[in-house]
């Protein structure tokens, strides 16, 4: 019986040591009870989206983009207005900017649209780029490297594009090379594009 009685007492000491002792001083009881605390997870970055809608003769488009400032994808989606089950839809990954503005036209006159995104850059310069597609078939890039090496002295962004007849008017404050702001209210400087058949692709160029 004082052996039964021994073991019993041995467990109970195991068991209490096991426990925080009121002997362990603040930091070790802390160090503890932040290595058992639960991992909290990573919150992940609030996710930006823009999306248009329009129509254009027999043909329905959505222009969607989805992501962040540090990485946005472009999602679009041409139909028949006839049947809206179906659509022929692309993803245009890593663009760059926010999705402002978007319009369709035909600046080749085949009589099949073509459509233009235009994004603006984050920041105050608010530098403006065009996404663009032949929708002939499927969406098809169409080139418009020409509109991304602005060279002009005058140019520091904050354009507006907009479609006028069969061509891509940009226009911009205009400014004198070292001053800091436009030279006037309504100075403005103006470029047009005109669509080109190169071989197999189409490309936006500037008029001469």
């Amino acid at each position: 019986m004082d052996r039964t009685f021994i073991s019993t007492a041995l467990i109970a000491v195991v068991a209490l040591c096991g426990c925080n002792s009121p002997m362990q001083s603040k930091e070790e009881r802390a160090a503890k009870d932040s290595a058992n605390a639960p991992v909290q997870g990573v919150p992940e970055e609030k996710t930006e989206s823009a999306k248009f809608d329009t129509t254009y003769g027999d043909y329905r488009i959505s222009a969607i983009t989805t992501g962040n400032s540090s990485m946005r994808d472009l999602m679009l989606a041409i139909g028949s207005k006839k049947d809206s089950t179906r659509a022929d839809s692309t993803i245009e990954k890593d663009i760059k900017g926010t999705l402002k503005n978007l319009m369709v036209g035909d600046l080749d006159g085949n009589g099949k649209p073509e459509l233009y995104l235009q994004t603006v850059s984050e920041g105050t310069g608010q530098f403006g780029k065009i996404y663009a597609y032949d929708l002939s078939s499927k969406p098809v890039v169409i080139n418009t490297f020409s509109l991304d090496t602005m060279q002009q002295a005058a140019y520091r962004g904050q354009d507006s594009f907009y479609i006028k007849g069969k061509t891509l008017v940009r226009s911009f404050p205009a400014y004198r090379e070292g001053q800091p702001d436009a030279l006037t209210a309504n100075t403005r400087g103006i470029i047009i594009y005109h669509l080109q058949k190169a071989g197999d692709t189409l490309k936006l160029m500037p008029a001469k």
